[in-house]
């Protein structure tokens, strides 16, 4: 049986998530779609579920099958896939490769414009918030972020689910009218980069204080803090292994 990685970018706007679902829309069941049509039978496994709206740059599926996958299948299968999802490269890969628990970095990018900028065209990959936002500000909150913390305070809790993460970088950049956020870690929970984010944001409007959130860091209080960003100005971006 061969395995395979691949690269997959998509718009996430029109889909309820990566992970499928039972008569919805999603990349999973529309990728497996395509390859019910050319492979009899396979394996598959991905890097992580996204949420319903949210995009990626390269989400990284493992997929095995006694099928030889060549550059003409996978043209084959793009177009299968149509506008919203592509597959951008693939390679062999050992037997034993497993694209999500192999991960040892996840990289998420999330795009935020202010109320100076308001360009409808942007819309759909970038949020809009309607106050000004300031770069120091952001970056202040940010760097609180980084380091092993308990994140049950910044995310949805699933049962079983170990809430503490090791986040390596959090910073903030602007690149012309769109303030573009960067988080790697080791993993990340449900809803986290987006809760993250939207704390962030809180604290720029002076929702939230900087002890507010470093408080929830150190001793979570058992209650989210209910700012979440909405999905689609978030991008997972790269996974390394």
């Amino acid at each position: 049986m061969n395995s395979y990685k691949l690269s997959i970018a998509y718009d996430g706007t029109n889909y309820y998530g990566f992970q499928k679902q039972k008569k919805k829309p999603t990349i999973q069941g529309k990728l497996e779609e395509a390859l019910n049509l050319l492979v009899d039978s396979y394996e598959l496994n991905y890097s992580g579920r996204t949420d319903a709206g949210v995009h990626a740059k390269s989400q990284i599926v493992n997929i095995k099958t006694d099928l030889i996958l060549d550059s003409k299948k996978i043209s084959s299968l793009n177009k299968i896939l149509g506008d919203s999802i592509s597959i951008n490269s693939f390679k062999i890969v050992s037997s034993n490769f497993h694209a999500r628990y192999g991960a040892t970095e996840r990289t998420y990018k999330y795009l935020v414009r202010d109320s100076k900028s308001n360009y409808p065209h942007l819309n759909k990959n970038t949020y809009q918030h309607y106050s000004l936002l300031n770069l120091e500000d952001l970056n202040k909150v940010a760097q609180l972020f980084i380091g092993e913390h308990n994140f049950s305070s910044f995310s949805k809790i699933e049962k079983f689910n170990n809430p503490e993460r090791s986040i390596f970088s959090s910073k903030w950049i602007k690149k012309n009218e769109i303030y573009e956020y960067t988080i790697i870690a080791n993993s990340f929970l449900r809803n986290m980069v987006r809760n993250i984010v939207g704390v962030q944001l809180a604290y720029c409007d002076q929702k939230l204080s900087l002890q507010d959130i470093l408080n929830e860091l150190k001793k979570p209080s058992g209650e989210r803090l209910n700012f979440i960003a909405p999905a689609h100005g978030l991008i997972l971006w790269k996974v390394k292994y």
